[in-house]
């Protein structure tokens, strides 16, 4: 049935999502909130979006560090395009954490090094550079305003290693937002691009 519309698996919550429920749908699992998609197993489009424009750069990727987890679609999309980089996963939600780590249990081989913590602590104290950062945080369908702040993308550059790449999931619910964004982003990155995915946008920046 799940080829046909998605099917109910299981509801859960915690003190930061009140409402998460997991379904089947076309024979995947996905994680949503009342109103948002947290992630799609291999077809979470931002995640494909991203690893087709660094196509050419994902064969020297060795380390990778994402921030805001889902159930591990870009850990799932990564390996399945045959790489096997080591992931450091940085999510808050102990709940989403906890999700994510058991459906990515059954890839035995997946090197994943999980941490129960805030993103934008967590990059303040971390002296570990890494060649590709996924930043893909959400309230929903809002992206937090300390995500897009100068602080903390400045942060995040300092965990890139040189010649690394980051990529920024954002959705635009504000254009005033929007604009500013795109400043800061290139003011911490001047190197970058954006490209489109559904709805979201797609900051894509070098660190040189």
């Amino acid at each position: 049935m799940s080829f046909f519309h998605p099917v109910w698996l299981s509801h859960h919550q915690s003190d930061i999502n009140p409402y998460l429920e997991l379904l089947l749908y076309k024979g995947r699992v996905q994680l949503a909130t009342a109103d948002a998609l947290y992630s799609d197993g291999v077809e979470y489009t931002p995640a494909i979006g991203v690893l087709n424009d660094l196509k050419k750069f994902l064969p020297q990727v060795k380390s990778v560090l994402i921030l805001g987890v889902g159930l591990g679609s870009t850990v799932s999309i990564i390996r399945k395009r045959g790489y096997n980089p080591a992931f450091t996963l940085v999510e808050i939600d102990k709940v989403v954490l906890r999700l994510a780590l058991e459906f990515l249990s059954e890839d035995s081989e997946a090197k994943i090094d999980a941490v129960c913590n805030d993103a934008q602590v967590f990059v303040a104290e971390n002296t570990k550079q890494h060649d590709l950062l996924f930043i893909d945080i959400f309230n929903s369908r809002t992206v937090p305003d300390f995500v897009s702040s100068l602080s903390f993308l400045s942060n995040c550059r300092k965990s890139i290693a040189p010649g690394g790449r980051v990529a920024f999931n954002y959705i635009i619910n504000s254009e005033e937002e929007w604009v500013r964004t795109q400043k800061t982003f290139a003011s911490v990155f001047p190197k970058h691009h954006v490209i489109s995915s559904d709805i979201n946008r797609l900051f894509i920046g070098e660190v040189v």
